[in-house]
C-alpha cells in the first residue's frame, strides 16, 4: 500500500485562502482603536458605562440611559465580562464581527464578478469604513454583521426559494439590527422590496408571501424577547419614548435638503475619492438593469438589491440631519460592492489571464497593506511588549482625569461627568448619579425632554456626587454652557441648533452653591462637594 503524505508545500488554493484571511485581518486592524493607546469616543463611552452598569445589575431606560437602542448596551456589557472590565473584549467583538463581514462580501462578490473584483470592492469597503469608524463601538459598525448575513441569506434564497431557513434569518438579521437602531435597516427592507419586484417578473405571489411571512416571524422572534424582558424589568414603556418617541421628535422636519446635506457631508466624510468610483458602479449597475441586460442573472438581482439598498439607506442615514461621520458606516458596504461591480466591468474582458496570478496579487497587496498600516501595528506591538514583560500592567488606556478620580474617591462614591463624557465614569469606576446622561442637552423641546430634564435635577440634587467633572470641549462650547460662570458669559451658543435644558439656571445655581474648584486636570476644572464644618 502506499502511504499518502501531505504534500510538502500547501496548494495555491490553500495559500491563497490563508493569504486572504491575512490580508483581512490587516485590513482591518489598521482601522479598529487601540485600547491601549486611544480613548474611548463620546458614543463609544457611553456605551461602555451603560455596558459596565449592565453588569452590575443596572437596568438600561430605568437606571441609566441615551436614546440608542438596547443591543449595543447588552453587545458592549458581553464584551466587557469576556474581558473582565477591559475594552479589549470590545476590541475582539469588533474585530469578529468585520472579520465574518468580510468574508461574507468577498464570497459573494468572488461568486458573482471574480477574484479580482472581490479584492477591490473587499480593500474599498474596510478602507472607507477607517475613514468614518471614529474610533468604533458604533451600532452602525454592529449592524455590518447583520448586513453581510442578510445579504448571504438573500443570495442563498435566489438559489433555494424554497428553503425557509433564509427568510427566518433575513427577518432574525432585521430585528438585530431594530434593537441596534432602527435607521439600520435599509438592507432588510430593500430584499422585501426585491422579492416583490421578482414576484411581478415570474409571478411567483405565494412565494413572496412566504417570503415575507418568513422574515416577519424571524423578525418578531428577535424582537419579542427584548420586549418581554424590559416589560418584565418594568423599563418598556421608558424604552419606547426614549427609543421610538424621542428618535422621531429627534427626527423631525426631515426633507430633501437635509438628505441633499446627508448626502455631500457622507461624501466628504468617506472621501470623494472613494465615492466617484462607487457612484460610477452604482450609474453602471443601474443603466445595465434599466437596459434588463443582466436582470435574471444572478449578478443582476444582487445589483438590484444594492441600488435599491443604497439609496434607502442615503434617506434613513440623513433623518436626523445631524450628519455625524459613524452615521455613513453602512454606506460603505453598498461603496465596496459598486467599486467591485466598476472594477469587474474594466478587467472583464482579461478576467482568465489575471486570475492566473491573484496568489502574487495577493502577496503584494498584504505587503502593501502592512506596509500603509505599520504605524498601527507598531503601538500593537507596544501593546505585546507591555503584556509579556511587565505582567500585571494596565494595557488599557485611562485618561488623566479618570487616574486623579480613582486617587481623590472612595468606590462607591459619585461622579457627575459635565459635558455626556461617561467614558471618564466607566474609566474611573465611578458611577453617574444621573441615569439622563446627556444633561443639560435635551435636543427636544417637547413634554419628554422637560420629564427628563426634572428627573435629573430631582437625581443630582437628591444624592449630590463627591466631584463634578467640567469636560465641555471648545468644539461644544457652542451648544454646552461650562461651569465657570466667567467663561460662560464668553460663550456664544447657537440657540437655534441647541435645545438646553429649561432647569439648567437651577442646576447651575445649585454647583455654584454647592461646589467649589479644587483643581484643574489635563485642563479640566475638578469641583468637590463643600464639606460643612460642624
Amino acid at each position: 500500500m502506499t502511504e499518502n503524505k501531505p504534500p510538502l508545500f500547501l496548494s495555491a488554493n490553500v495559500w491563497t485562502r490563508w493569504l486572504t484571511l491575512a490580508w483581512f485581518v490587516i485590513l482591518i486592524l489598521g482601522v479598529l482603536s487601540n485600547p491601549m493607546i486611544d480613548s474611548p469616543g463620546r458614543d463609544s463611552g457611553i456605551f461602555l458605562y451603560i455596558g459596565s452598569q449592565v453588569l452590575k445589575g443596572k437596568i438600561p431606560y430605568l437606571d441609566v440611559w441615551e436614546n440608542k437602542g438596547p443591543l449595543v448596551y447588552y453587545i458592549n456589557a458581553l464584551g466587557l465580562f469576556i474581558s473582565k472590565g477591559s475594552r479589549w473584549g470590545i476590541w475582539l467583538m469588533e474585530l469578529i464581527v468585520f472579520l465574518i463581514a468580510a468574508w461574507i462580501f468577498y464570497g459573494i462578490i468572488k461568486r458573482t464578478m471574480g477574484p479580482l473584483p472581490a479584492l477591490g470592492g473587499t480593500f474599498v469597503w474596510i478602507w472607507a469604513t477607517g475613514n468614518v469608524l471614529q474610533g468604533g463601538n458604533f451600532s452602525e459598525e454592529y449592524s455590518l454583521f447583520f448586513f453581510a448575513v442578510a445579504v448571504l441569506c438573500y443570495m442563498k434564497s435566489l438559489e433555494a426559494p424554497h428553503q425557509s431557513v433564509f427568510g427566518f434569518i433575513i427577518g432574525a438579521s432585521l430585528g438585530f439590527n431594530i434593537l441596534l437602531r432602527p435607521n439600520n435597516v435599509a438592507i432588510q427592507a430593500s430584499i422585501a422590496a426585491v422579492y416583490l419586484l421578482l414576484s411581478f417578473q415570474n409571478g411567483e405571489w405565494w412565494l413572496l408571501i412566504n417570503r415575507w411571512i418568513r422574515i416577519g416571524l424571524g423578525t418578531v422572534l428577535v424582537v419579542m424577547p427584548g420586549v418581554f424582558y424590559f416589560a418584565l424589568r418594568g423599563a418598556l414603556d421608558e424604552m419606547v419614548d426614549i427609543v421610538l418617541k424621542f428618535n422621531y421628535q429627534y427626527s423631525s422636519g426631515y426633507d430633501i435638503r437635509r438628505m441633499i446635506d446627508g448626502i455631500g457631508s457622507a461624501s466628504l466624510a468617506i472621501g470623494i475619492s472613494w465615492i466617484i468610483p462607487g457612484v460610477i458602479g452604482y450609474g453602471l449597475a443601474l443603466h445595465a438593469l434599466i437596459r434588463r441586460v443582466i436582470m435574471r442573472s444572478i449578478l443582476g438581482k444582487l445589483l438590484l438589491l444594492l441600488v435599491i439598498g443604497w439609496s434607502l439607506e442615503a434617506v434613513l442615514s440623513t433623518l436626523s440631519g445631524r450628519n455625524y461621520p459613524h452615521y455613513f458606516i453602512l454606506w460603505t458596504p453598498y461603496l465596496g460592492f459598486m467599486c467591485s461591480y466598476l472594477l469587474y466591468i474594466v478587467v472583464k474582458p482579461y478576467q482568465p489571464w489575471l486570475e492566473r496570478y491573484t496568489l502574487p496579487v495577493l502577496i503584494s497587496f498584504v505587503v502593501l497593506a502592512f506596509a500603509c498600516r505599520i504605524d498601527a501595528f507598531g503601538k500593537y506591538g507596544l501593546v505585546l511588549v507591555t503584556w509579556w514583560s511587565y505582567p500585571g500592567t494596565e494595557i488599557d488606556y485611562v485618561h488623566p482625569v479618570a487616574h486623579y478620580i480613582q486617587e481623590n474617591t472612595m468606590p462607591g462614591e459619585k461622579v457627575l461627568v459635565w459635558g455626556f463624557r461617561p467614558a471618564i465614569n466607566f474609566m474611573s469606576g465611578r458611577d453617574s448619579p444621573v441615569s439622563f446622561l446627556p444633561y443639560p442637552l435635551i435636543h427636544v423641546d417637547t413634554s419628554l425632554g422637560h420629564f427628563w430634564a426634572e428627573q435629573f435635577f430631582a437625581q443630582f440634587t437628591g444624592d449630590p456626587p463627591a466631584l463634578i467633572i467640567d469636560m465641555v470641549e471648545p468644539a461644544d462650547r457652542e451648544r454646552i454652557p461650562v461651569l465657570d460662570p466667567l467663561i460662560r458669559k464668553t460663550q456664544k451658543i447657537k440657540w437655534k441648533s441647541v435645545v438646553l435644558a429649561p432647569n439648567l439656571n437651577d442646576t447651575l445655581d445649585f454647583i455654584k452653591s454647592n461646589y467649589e474648584l479644587v483643581d484643574i486636570v489635563d485642563g479640566y476644572d475638578i469641583y468637590r462637594l463643600k464639606v460643612e464644618l460642624p
